[in-house]
């Protein structure tokens, strides 16, 4: 009973997020030129010329982390304001999921079941992200998106459309794959329609 109300008080908040929030459509970061070697592309990827997207600034030397058993009926993992919801029938058979907020440079999470890197949901996840911790002024006057990234090199993979709530500092966003998420910032357009 209180993992169903629990389920339902997050999709609650993020319903209202949703009505409250700028929408943001991520741009994808151009190609880097050059080498194909991980080490030579990190610095590309994150530097402010990767098409005007930057993971944020967002430093913590603490890890937290979360796990619990998730079945059909679905469930939520929640760090505070970070959340992983995952809907009834997304999962066929019960897992462990963790979500993970680990020491990093940045507004990131990694999420995984057992010792797998990804997996594959029967239906989407709704995923939030919390920037509370390096919100600022300034931070406020930007579309913020979430990217797939590797959790390794921090290289950024693949934009994920989401909402930006500037009043929680979340980014709220949907995955059918778990794996490493980060917050980025479209510096060069903060109209938030990145040019798509």
């Amino acid at each position: 009973m209180i993992r169903v109300t629990e389920f339902r008080l997050a999709l609650a908040l993020l319903a209202v997020a949703a009505c409250s929030a700028d929408v943001t459509s991520p741009v994808r970061s151009p190609a880097p030129a050059g080498g194909a070697g991980t080490t030579s592309l990190l610095p590309d990827l994150l530097s402010p010329n990767a098409g005007g997207t930057t993971l944020i600034d967002c430093p913590t030397d603490v890890t937290q982390s979360v796990s619990a058993r998730i079945g059909f009926s679905g469930g939520v993992l929640a760090l505070g304001n970070t959340t992983v919801v995952i809907p009834q029938g997304a999962v066929l058979f019960p897992q462990d999921f963790t979500l993970t907020v680990p020491a990093s440079r940045y507004a990131e999470i990694r999420v995984r079941t057992g010792t797998a890197e990804h997996y594959i949901f029967q239906l989407p996840v709704t995923m939030a992200i919390n920037y509370a911790r390096c919100a600022t002024p300034e931070l406020d006057q930007h579309a913020l998106s979430v990217w797939n990234i590797d959790p390794d090199s921090k290289a950024l993979l693949a934009p994920m459309v989401g909402v930006d709530d500037k009043l929680t500092h979340t980014v709220v966003f949907t995955s059918i794959h778990l794996s490493g998420y980060a917050v980025a910032d479209f510096s060069g357009d903060s109209t938030g329609d990145g040019g798509m």
